[in-house]
């Protein structure tokens, strides 16, 4: 029997496991170590987890589900074939093949498991990640913050150092900002602030929709299947500009082929708003730990699990 750790993420969700004294990731069913947080059913009523599922977003968005942890913990439901879903619910399909995927690659069964939530996750979204383990049939363990398993892993590789830092996560569809002391291998939680509709997935709606305006289309009047392809075009421009100084965003609609340059400056512009947003929960953090910005020695920048030239723009911003 095998414990197993899990970053159930907003856009992508991973398992790890403690082996010979170090933590190794396990890899999916394709080899891939990030399994996207997405269901989707088909027609003969099959659900469809992770890769597969986020290819049906654009062929099948009425009966595919992404982004649903943003909604834990409350009254929200996805219908899916007719059948309605909480955000639970969804998420344990998510955390069930993380549990399959990990009992193939250890070759034994998965029955425990310590999962990691926004360190300003309320008691009912705490609740929600713990029944959402229960129902892929999981013991959890322990519902372990984010920002103190970055600082824990962090004070595990420099164990004499000494600090006060801020813990910059940035995933796919939250923000959490803590504030940490680390010390003695200590590791104390100062100020926590975040924002649970906030991440990277933004960029790519704000990319989406600078892109439909400079062709003078409204975004939100476009079809479920047009709004998911050039989401998807947005994406796979912002991971482009991760190993580019430009990259063309494409996109068809009704047959019509559209393209726009973007570069790291045109990016900047069209998150303007998104970077605006970014600022309040570093102030809270600094405000609700009770010191200085001079005071924090440094911080530990967790940004969006896809390589993207956002992280490169955070910080030229900051």
């Amino acid at each position: 029997m095998a414990m197993i750790g899990i970053d159930l993420g907003t856009t992508n969700s991973l398992a790890a496991v403690w082996q010979d004294g170090v933590s190794q990731l396990i890899p999916n069913s394709f080899g891939e170590y990030l399994t996207p947080s997405v269901v989707s059913l088909d027609e003969q009523g099959s659900v469809h987890v992770g890769k597969t599922a986020k290819e049906r977003l654009i062929s099948e968005p009425e009966n595919t589900a992404s982004v649903f942890k943003r909604f834990m913990g409350t009254e929200k439901t996805y219908c899916l074939r007719n059948r309605n879903y909480s955000p639970e619910e969804l998420s344990s399909l998510v955390l069930k093949k993380l549990k399959d995927d990990a009992e193939i690659y250890l070759g034994e069964k998965v029955t425990e498991a310590i999962i990691s939530v926004p360190a300003y996750f309320n008691n009912a979204q705490r609740d929600a990640t713990k029944k959402a383990g229960e129902l892929a049939g999981l013991k959890v363990d322990r519902i372990i913050n984010e920002p103190s398993a970055a600082a824990l892993a962090c004070q595990h590789l420099y164990p004499e150092e000494e600090s006060l830092e801020m813990v910059f996560d940035f995933g796919g569809g939250t923000l959490d900002v803590s504030i940490v002391d680390c010390f003695d291998n200590i590791i104390n939680v100062l100020s926590i602030s975040g924002d649970n509709h906030l991440g990277g997935c933004d960029f790519d709606l704000a990319m989406a929709q600078f892109f439909c305006k400079a062709y003078d289309m409204d975004y939100e009047q476009l079809s479920k299947t047009d709004q998911a392809a050039v989401i998807k075009s947005a994406e796979t421009c912002k991971m482009e500009l991760s190993e580019s100084e430009h990259a063309e965003m494409t996109a068809f609609f009704a047959g019509d082929k559209k393209t726009l340059l973007f570069d790291t400056e045109k990016m900047i512009q069209a998150s303007a708003g998104i970077f605006q947003r970014l600022l309040e929960p570093m102030r809270q953090a600094v405000r609700g730990a009770e010191v200085r910005w001079d005071d924090i020695n440094g911080s530990f920048w967790l940004v969006a699990p896809a390589k993207c030239r956002q992280y490169d723009c955070i910080y030229s911003i900051f």
